[in-house]
């Protein structure tokens, strides 16, 4: 887009100005100065061309000079190879108009301003020092569409910084150090709540029974105290409602003593209260207004008495009217009679003179000398045809001598081409086209050139791809043929051993817990029956049977000895319970003990069985990986089930690249068969086509050399073939322009007689047809008639008008003389005018005074009835105030206002003391004010009050112990509620136990995190190192040749989730913006936007760049780099510069000699 001119219409300090900056000129750069001193308006020119484009800003600033509703800016702007004039007017809708008013769409700028919005704009391509400043900073911060680009490394990794601020972010989300909302941090603290619950709630059945206890003491001291509390607060409301009513009560006595003043006054009518400060304000107002009104009647009566009315003047009133029309014309005729006459006589000299130059001065009748019109344009046509009829005469014979001389050298040229020989057929010089067309158009060479090319490349890059296949000595169709695990199948196969290995790690660790166990439990037993000995349950049995089978032995013998020995074995049976009943609890430790050691032998066992099955299904899982990889892999014997998976992978991922190089290769080698096969067939219908030619060894020739060839017998043929064709259908062409000229020539010369028989014809005609017959003298004759009529006219409408003035002078005087007589008057001939204005003016005054006596007499009529009106009003009002008076007794208004008053006391009075009756009668809770009377009549005060304060301090001293009692009961009741149930514990255990397992899975995750983020950091400040954006290199550059190298260029730095921007010094020091002074700041800031605008013309269409003053801090070599820069710039696209500094123009025109200079003038 380009901006052609900008209309100032009205637009602050501007009003119908225009900017124009012409075309643009091919080839050189579009670069203009605005040059303006300071309050010419070129801050206005900025402003108004972003409101051009936009729209005027709702709280415009520009509103001094020209209001709202009349603002508009105009402008031609250039895209889309159409030039297109708008208009902006200050509206809410339909802004953006064509040249016409009518209403255009904003979708019309959409296109050429590609989608940038106002602030966009502003921000990237329309520059003062603050948008300048405000920009660079957000470009500088990664802000907006120039700040992306920016950072934006070339392959696309703008967003990598953020994805690792996310990735440390959601680290430390998992731990940080001396964190307190850290997840681990939360999870511990969880595990310490737990504690806590499990300690609250692991309480013995003693404890609970008294915290019972302790409850059931609380609540029973908690009801006794709200009883109590109850109580107090009843008998202190009874008390407090005597206290209240004793005052009402000596109110109430006080109020009737002075309710028995009024007992003789009248009670008057309710309204009579506001009735009465209207009859006072009545009484003065309607008195007032008599007074009034009798002084005006007096006025207007001598008023009336001192107008005068001429009423002769009545009679011929019609008459005096209507000399205000001839006044005028009187008047008209007296200014214009002496130019008329003038012009008069000046018509009749110009008639004379013209007669004169006719050579008519005697005539008396020029009327006479005037031709019909028929005739004059008769003539005219003739002499205009004469020209052209002599100019075609001449073209003609000129043409004619032409056409004969082209044709004799035609025939000379086909008489020397005929001498040459025969040419060679078009069907032939065809076919050698076909061929060599086809040949040319093929990509046959390129293609075998490519390919042959690509051909080494590919072989070595499948050689070294070979050689990364360790023992591999098959070619790429042997490799093809392997039936190889796809990754699918590797990693299944990789879930499957690191789960039976998990299994198998499993079983190994129950194995060495549950030794572990056994052994313990075989030592507790040793342990038991090394101190007690042995009493286990087995030895019990044993001693059991001995016993029994004494007994059986005494039975069948009943002698000593089988007694003895039953004695023996029961003793030793006594013993042995009576051990076991002393140790009652090392036995059951020893029962507990025996039973764990059993079921740990048993568990172990169960777990080697299940260990040997693992072992077993990961034998047979790493004989299929073995069946399934190729010979050409070959691991040590105690190569894991990982190295042969790793391996495996890896030597698949080689071999699909490996193929990948030999598919590629095999393609190369095709096409270089189909490129040769197809050069071939066509180099071989060119040299079937070219057998025609006398040209020698064609059948050996390069297709270079053969196309050359080819071409070169083309063009000698065709040459040949089309000078000969040229020849014949020339010489056809010249023998037709001979005829044509020819039949030219007749019909010229016939028009030329036959004008001239028609030219005497209408001559004889003419008054003058015997004097001249040539055309000149003719055409001033006609010219010099043509002025006669309008002359003759005009003479004869001056007369006219000089009689008709003269008349109405004579016709007004005669009607003022007539006028005068009938009013007895005498008229002065020399002074009809002033006669007539007197006779005019005294009608006037004559009338004025009439009307005035009539409004005069009107207005005394209405204050006469007025009056009155105010008499009736005022006798109404009297015989109310009457009424009032006589009421009281009194004389006047002001004493019935003291009555009133009086009156209002007393019934406020009586409202009082009905109200404290009822208020005591309800404090008290009885029926009637004399019985609470007498109540009252029987307190004592003091003790009342004594008692009061007595409850009063009671009731605060209950309410604080009830607070300290349920304060405790509640506490009691927690303390209960907090006391689990039997799996309580065990259910704290189990969450204490998987927050454990959750911490653990989470300091995993934050290391995996951690680690991969500091890797991925590093890598990422290698590649942008390596890879910068294109804007950065643009800008870089522009910074160092703005700063005439004293920076080396700009570079990026990584901080937190962005990127920041550093210049970098020739000596290799770093600057941040904030630490470079204020002109190198800003060379900065405008260095990102030359770039940034030739990013964006790369993808879109250019717009127009716009800056105003922003080299101030400047130096002049810097400003002279800047704007070769610009010069750069506006071979892109147009670049407008505003200054009010004289040397910057000069320094652009010693850069730029073409640049287009606008001054400001207003």
């Amino acid at each position: 887009m380009r901006l052609r001119k900008l209309d100032l219409t009205r637009y602050g300090k501007f009003t119908d100005y225009t900017i124009d900056f012409g075309e643009a000129v091919a080839g050189l750069p579009d670069l203009h100065i605005v040059y303006g001193l300071n309050e010419a308006g070129k801050s206005t020119a900025f402003a108004a061309y972003l409101d051009f484009l936009f729209g005027i800003e709702e709280r415009s600033r520009f509103n001094f000079l020209h209001p709202y509703t009349v603002m508009q800016i105009g402008g031609s702007l250039q895209f889309d190879g159409q030039t297109r004039q708008l208009i902006r007017t200050k509206v809410r809708t339909g802004s953006l108009q064509d040249e016409r008013g009518q209403p255009v769409n904003e979708a019309l700028l959409g296109t050429p301003l590609a989608g940038i919005g106002r602030e966009a704009y502003r921000t990237m391509f329309s520059l003062d020092e603050q948008s300048l400043k405000d920009g660079g900073n957000a470009i500088i911060q990664s802000k907006g569409d120039l700040g992306e680009l920016l950072f934006s490394a070339s392959a696309g990794l703008a967003d990598l910084s953020q994805t690792l601020a996310a990735t440390a972010e959601e680290a430390n989300l998992i731990h940080k150090k001396r964190g307190r909302n850290t997840l681990v941090a939360e999870l511990k603290q969880r595990l310490a709540d737990l504690k806590a619950q499990r300690d609250d709630i692991d309480t013995f059945a003693s404890a609970y029974a008294n915290l019972v206890t302790t409850g059931n003491q609380a609540q029973s001291a908690y009801d006794g105290t709200m009883a109590e509390l109850g109580k107090t607060r009843t008998s202190l409301g009874d008390v407090s409602r005597i206290i209240r009513a004793l005052p009402l009560a000596g109110e109430y006595s006080r109020l009737t003593t002075q309710l028995a003043d009024f007992a003789d006054l009248p009670r008057p009518p309710a309204e009579w209260t506001m009735e009465l400060p209207q009859l006072t304000k009545d009484q003065t107002r309607i008195q007032t207004q008599i007074d009034g009104t009798g002084k005006e009647l007096a006025r207007l009566q001598s008023e009336i008495d001192a107008i005068e009315i001429d009423d002769r003047l009545q009679s011929v009133a019609a008459r005096i009217l209507a000399l205000e029309d001839g006044r005028a014309r009187y008047r008209s005729a007296e200014g214009d009679l002496p130019k008329r006459r003038a012009s008069l006589n000046d018509q009749n000299s110009a008639v004379t003179n013209l007669l004169s130059s006719l050579e008519q001065d005697g005539n008396e009748i020029p009327e006479a000398l005037v031709l019909p019109a028929v005739l004059i344009g008769e003539l005219r046509g003739l002499i205009e045809t004469r020209s052209g009829i002599d100019a075609t005469l001449q073209s003609a014979s000129r043409e004619l001598a032409k056409a004969t001389q082209l044709l004799e050298r035609t025939v000379e040229e086909n008489d020397a081409l005929a001498s040459r020989g025969t040419l060679i057929g078009e069907k032939d010089i065809r076919a050698v086209e076909l061929a060599l067309g086809t040949l040319q158009r093929s990509d046959h060479q390129a293609r075998l050139r490519l390919a042959e090319r690509d051909r080494g490349q590919l072989s070595r890059n499948y050689d070294s791809l070979l050689n990364s296949l360790p023992r591999w000595t098959g070619d790429g169709a042997e490799l093809l043929a392997l039936d190889l695990p796809d990754p699918r199948r590797i990693e299944a196969w990789r879930s499957e051993a690191l789960l039976i290995e998990k299994r198998i790690r499993e079983h190994k660790e129950s194995i060495r817990k549950l030794v572990t166990e056994e052994r313990e439990a075989r030592a507790r037993i040793d342990a038991i029956q090394t101190a007690a000995g042995h009493i286990d349950d087995v030895e019990a049995h044993r001693s059991r049977e001995a016993r029994a089978r004494a007994w059986d032995q005494h039975l069948k013998q009943l002698d000593r000895a089988t007694a003895k020995a039953f004695e023996e074995k029961m003793r030793t049976h006594d013993d042995l319970s009576e051990t076991r009943l002393a140790r009652s609890r090392d036995l059951a430790e020893l029962r507990q003990a025996t039973q764990a050691a059993s079921i740990s032998a048993a568990s172990i066992e169960s777990e080697q069985e299940l260990l040997a099955e693992a072992s077993d299904e990961l034998s047979q899982l790493q004989a299929r990986i073995h069946a399934t990889a190729p010979h050409a892999i070959a691991l040590p014997d105690n190569a894991t089930i990982e190295d042969w998976l790793s391996c495996l992978g890896q030597w698949s991922a080689n071999r699909k690249e490996t193929l990948a190089a030999w598919n590629a290769l095999q393609q190369v080698e095709e096409d270089i068969r189909q490129a040769k096969s197809e050069l071939g067939d066509d180099v071989s219908a060119l040299v079937r086509a070219m057998c025609i030619t006398a040209i020698d060894g064609i059948e050996t020739m390069s297709p270079a050399a053969l196309m050359q060839a080819a071409s070169v017998f083309l063009s000698e043929a065709v040459s040949a073939r089309t000078e000969a064709e040229n020849v014949v259908a020339n010489l056809a062409k010249q023998k037709r322009e001979l005829a044509e000229r020819q039949q030219d020539f007749s019909r010229a010369d016939n028009a030329a007689k036959q004008w001239d028989t028609h030219w005497k014809a209408v001559l004889a005609k003419t008054w003058f047809g015997a004097k001249t017959s040539e055309v000149p003298p003719v055409r001033e004759i006609l010219n010099m008639l043509a002025d006669l009529p309008a002359l003759l006219r005009e003479r004869d409408q001056l007369v006219q008008r000089i009689v008709t003035m003269e008349n109405d002078q004579t016709i007004f005087s005669q009607e003022v003389s007539g006028i005068l007589e009938v009013l007895g008057e005498t008229f002065d001939p020399a002074q009809g005018l002033q006669g007539a204005e007197t006779l005019i003016r005294r009608y006037q005054d004559s009338q004025s005074a009439r009307s005035i006596h009539a409004m005069k007499l009107e207005e005394r009529e209405r204050l006469s009835e007025n009056h009155r009106k105010l008499e009736q009003e005022l006798a109404i009002h009297e015989a109310r105030k009457n009424e009032l008076t006589s009421f009281f007794g009194v004389e006047t208004l002001t004493d019935v206002g003291g009555k009133l008053e009086q009156t209002a006391d007393k019934v406020r009075l009586e409202r009082r003391v009905a109200e404290i009756a009822d208020q005591v009668a309800e404090e008290l809770r009885v029926a009637t004010f004399d019985e609470a009377e007498a109540m009252l009549a029987e307190v004592d005060i003091s003790e009342i009050e004594r008692q009061a304060a007595e409850l009063t301090a009671r009731s605060n001293d209950l309410e604080e112990q009830t607070r300290v009692l349920f304060a405790d009961l509640t506490l009691a009741r927690k303390k209960i509620e907090r006391v689990g149930g039997d799996d309580a514990v065990a259910r704290i255990e189990a969450q204490r136990r998987t927050i454990f397992l959750e911490i653990e899975e989470l300091a995993q995750k934050y290391l995996r995190l951690k680690t991969g983020a500091l890797a991925a950091e590093n890598a990422l400040h290698l590649y942008r190192d390596k890879h910068r954006s294109s804007m950065m290199n643009r800008a870089s550059d522009a910074f160092r040749l703005i700063t005439r190298g004293e920076y080396s260029g700009l570079a990026a730095k990584p901080e937190k989730d962005k990127e920041i921007l550093i210049g970098v010094s020739k000596n290799g020091a770093s600057k941040m913006s904030d630490a470079m002074s204020t002109g190198t700041q800003f060379q900065l800031y405008l260095a990102l936007r030359l770039a940034g605008y030739q990013e964006f013309a790369q993808v879109r269409p250019s717009v127009p760049f716009i800056a105003d003053d922003i080299m101030e801090t400047f130096d002049e070599p810097r400003s002279e780099e800047v704007f070769r820069l610009l010069a750069e710039m506006a071979d892109i696209g147009q670049v407008i510069y505003l200054t009010h500094h004289r040397h910057l123009c000069e320094i652009a025109q010693k850069v730029l000699p073409s640049v287009r200079i606008h001054e400001l003038n207003t």
